[in-house]
């Protein structure tokens, strides 16, 4: 049995799912997976691990994640240990996520040893970000030398394309969840009882500079001159909890706005029963999980243009409505629309939940991984 050495930063509770299945995956295909991860977590992450979860062959490096800045969101992983563990390994292929230190010590060790190593990668174009020539050439390096490579989506992999990708080495293993689990918890309370009341909305998601929430209260604060028969519940946390508080007492929405604070993976699906539309704000995210968890779960989703999964995912006014969220009076129109329709909203969370449960699903990405795998093995 062949080896594949899967490299990342920490393992997080939606990671696992899909660890799990690609391990059973690949064993059934005579190779065996072998997660290396960075470091157990950070300080941002605040979500509980159960070990006894991982159920797959791992490691965790003894190592802990770095910051160079006063920004809580980066969070640098320096793979400490990485290099001993690569010699030991001794892997037949490696699976590396994005353009890190990591990825840096697999062309190094891959490429005298003639290893074929995989980018797992998620990112995206955007203007914002850093665009060093020095971090252009870095991945254009790391691109060239990779023997294939697995997007998150569409726009992920046309940018591993615009890096010098051969678009016939780049698949796509859909960023996803374990959407059997949304989906069965979600449906097993919303069946426990009638919704009926004020129409819920949810955010879900960390509350920082990057998200941008304020944009979204605006539109609850613009919508409350008219109207104030809904509420918007806020699950989540970050530095930009305090202002996105005094703003709601400002404006005088306390009773519109409710902040839940952080929940764990588990308690989601109580809000997620609850909710007649995920209103889902961010100024830029590579992907947006939140977007599969609420699909998953059967609720619609009002959704940035700015996340990369929103081109994936929506499919205009069937699963959902992609919209930019700076156009307070849209964001206004649409959420009076879900108000309005109680029952064109449950249908399109249906058919939202049925695309997530059938295309874009743990075995679909784990299949992904494997026909990466099999282009670098020269199996394809």
């Amino acid at each position: 049995m062949k080896k594949v050495l899967l490299i990342t930063n920490i393992p997080n509770p939606y990671r696992v799912p899909l660890f799990n299945v690609m391990s059973k995956i690949f064993a059934s295909k005579q190779l065996h997976l072998k997660v290396i991860f960075g470091s157990e977590g950070y300080k941002r992450r605040l979500f509980t691990l159960n070990k006894e979860e991982l159920q797959f062959d791992y490691t965790i490096l003894n190592d802990q994640a770095h910051s160079f800045s006063n920004d809580s969101e980066k969070s640098v992983f320096l793979y400490k240990g990485l290099s001993d563990v690569l010699k030991n390994e001794k892997p037949d292929a490696i699976i590396v996520s994005g353009f890190s230190s990591a990825t840096m010590k697999v062309l190094w060790h891959a490429m005298p040893r003639r290893i074929p190593y995989i980018i797992w990668s998620g990112s995206i174009e955007n203007e914002s970000k850093n665009n060093s020539i020095i971090r252009k050439l870095q991945r254009k390096i790391l691109t060239t030398c990779a023997s294939s490579f697995v997007a998150y989506g569409s726009l992920a992999k046309e940018y591993l394309i615009n890096l010098g990708a051969p678009e016939a080495k780049v698949k796509i293993a859909m960023n996803t969840v374990d959407t059997d689990f949304y989906y069965n918890n979600t449906n097993k309370i919303r069946n426990s009882f009638s919704i009926t009341g004020t129409p819920h909305f949810l955010y879900l998601g960390y509350l920082v500079p990057r998200k941008n929430v304020k944009l979204l209260l605006q539109a609850v604060y613009q919508l409350s001159k008219k109207r104030r028969d809904f509420i918007l519940d806020i699950v989540g946390d970050g530095s930009d909890k305090p202002e996105l508080e005094n703003f709601v007492q400002e404006h005088g929405i306390e009773d519109l706005v409710k902040f839940h604070g952080f929940r764990q993976k588990e308690e989601l699906p109580n809000f997620l029963a609850n909710s007649r539309a995920l209103l889902f704000q961010t100024d830029f995210d590579i992907w947006g999980l939140v977007l599969n968890e609420a699909m998953a779960s059967g609720v619609p989703c009002l959704a940035s243009f700015n996340a990369g999964a929103t081109t994936d995912l929506i499919d205009e006014n069937l699963t959902g409505i992609a919209i930019n969220y700076e156009n307070t009076t849209m964001v206004v129109e649409k959420i009076e629309f879900f108000i309005e329709n109680p029952k064109i909203s449950a249908q399109m969370g249906q058919r939202a939940a049925e695309f997530i449960r059938t295309q874009v699903n743990l075995e679909t990405a784990a299949n992904g991984f494997l026909e990466a795998v099999n282009i670098a093995s020269g199996n394809n």
